[in-house]
């Protein structure tokens, strides 16, 4: 069978962190006898916003166009955007973008296998459907809980889902809201991320010196509400890896709550460092 995975939540030798879950499943996939697999990753461009070096669009412009990870070919077609608009249709200019790819390099595929619903997976769902191919979703979380509280997003993650053979959600709050927006439950399996115990174990290592808290720093991931709370908590030490636009405010908040002895800011790590540092986290 072959394989190809749709998603813009995918590692590059530029962000070798970015999707890094999603390619942890799909390596055990690969691991299966009489099966192959293509990605196809799509990445941002703006084209002005692109030429400034302290902007994120200027970092995926270093991604290179394509590359191999193991055996498997990733090609990282670009896609125009315009960041706080809608003029552009995202998963319209995904899919045409892949639509490009594919013909470039004659891909050949048995499967569309399309992570994150929206706008990802609707493009998967119009590539599966455009070569008749079947498709498996995987929603995965702001797509479910922001994005199907967008009309227009609803419509088309739904027609989506409609098309799909199986939507895989990685935890039981997801399949729950999909089945409150009309979703059928024998379409969905919970499926949730896992952890490689090889990796991740406590191996007699446990110090139990700091509070840890690894993520980018993006208000999505609340490293504000820890720094509250850690007011409250004197003689404790945290640990933030991570790196992102809210640095700066992040620090500056530490000053004003006067716990900034309390705060070390580690900058992104390789992900096969981390399993040392939870380990020495209380």
């Amino acid at each position: 069978m072959r394989v190809l995975t749709f998603t813009s939540l995918y590692p590059n030798a530029v962000d070798p962190r970015h999707g890094i879950f999603v390619k942890s499943r799909m390596d055990h996939f690969d691991q299966i006898d009489g099966t192959s697999r293509s990605v196809i990753a799509p990445v941002q461009y703006a084209p002005l916003l692109g030429l400034n070096p302290r902007s994120r669009f200027h970092r995926y412009n270093q991604v290179p166009p394509s590359e191999h990870q193991g055996d498997v070919p990733v090609y990282h077609p670009r896609y125009m955007t315009l960041p706080g608009t809608n003029i552009i249709n995202s998963a319209q200019a995904m899919t045409s973008a892949a639509r490009k790819i594919i013909g470039q390099q004659n891909i050949d595929f048995d499967l569309v296998d399309g992570h994150y619903l929206y706008p990802d997976g609707v493009a998967a769902f119009q590539l599966a459907k455009a070569h008749g191919k079947p498709l498996i979703l995987t929603a995965r979380g702001s797509d479910v809980n922001f994005w199907m509280e967008q009309d227009g997003p609803k419509k088309d993650i739904l027609a989506a889902i409609d098309y799909a053979a199986k939507v895989i959600c990685v935890s039981h709050a997801l399949k729950d809201r999909l089945i409150d927006h009309g979703v059928a439950e024998d379409k969905l399996t919970v499926i949730m991320n896992g952890v490689d115990r090889t990796q991740f174990n406590a191996d007699g290592k446990i110090s139990n010196d700091h509070i840890l808290t690894v993520g980018n720093l993006v208000p999505l991931k609340g490293h504000l509400f820890i720094l509250q709370a850690l007011k409250n908590l004197p003689g404790e030490k945290l640990v933030i890896i991570g790196a992102g636009e809210l640095e700066g405010e992040l620090k500056n908040l530490a000053r004003q709550l006067n716990i900034s002895e309390q705060v070390s800011f580690l900058p992104n790590i390789p992900h096969k460092e981390l399993p040392d540092w939870y380990r020495t986290a209380k």
